[in-house]
């Protein structure tokens, strides 16, 4: 094996691992054993488990950030109605597909990341920070554009991202194979409803 090819194998056997036996339990005995390499090889790439685990993390987020940036930029762009809910559906069907392409990833961050301190409370509190950020910062321009009206940008920022999280998690992981066109439409239409906006509105 290349090293690349071994660091990603390391990596997917990590996954695999903290997924099966949950991050406490999982030993880089187990990681090792799983990829198929001696563990001396495990630390020519990562001092420990929190060192993997940070760096399968922060992958999954960067991929998340890129595209959230580039896309809530212009989250409520749109001289129409009808193209501020284009780009509100364009948002949600890239957010869903990375997380259907990083699903055992996303499992791992948010189960991990509530229920334990240290690495993982510093790496979902840093994503948390980020995402609600950029949500309010698209709320506060929609409002003062006057065609969504809810009375506070940062409260509205959190039951967003509590919908995105809470609700793919459960239709993906829980539910499987969901309807992803269907659960679309459904949290668009529930999105624009719950923000009162304004499909009428006029520049």
């Amino acid at each position: 094996m290349g090293e690349q090819s071994t660091k990603n194998a390391l990596i997917e056997s990590a996954i695999r691992m903290f997924k099966q036996k949950g991050f406490q339990k999982t030993r880089v005995s187990d990681i090792v054993s799983d990829a198929g390499v001696a563990q001396g090889t495990f630390y020519n790439y990562f001092h420990s488990k929190e060192e993997i685990f940070r760096d399968i993390c922060n992958n999954f987020i960067e991929q998340v950030q890129k595209t959230f940036i580039e896309r809530t930029e212009h989250l409520f762009d749109g001289d129409t109605s009808d193209e501020v809910v284009k780009n509100v559906h364009h948002v949600i069907r890239d957010v869903f597909q990375i997380y259907h392409d990083n699903l055992d990833v996303a499992e791992l961050l948010f189960r991990e990341g509530i229920g334990n301190g240290g690495i993982f409370k510093e790496i979902y509190e840093g994503l948390l920070s980020l995402f609600l950020d950029l949500i309010e910062e698209q709320l506060e321009k929609a409002i003062n554009r006057g065609f969504i009206h809810i009375e506070d940008a940062q409260i509205g920022s959190v039951f967003l991202f509590g919908l995105f999280e809470r609700g793919l998690l459960y239709f993906m992981l829980i539910q499987k194979n969901t309807d992803l066109e269907k659960l679309e439409r459904v949290m668009v239409d529930f999105v624009l409803k719950g923000l009162s906006f304004d499909y009428d509105f006029k520049e």
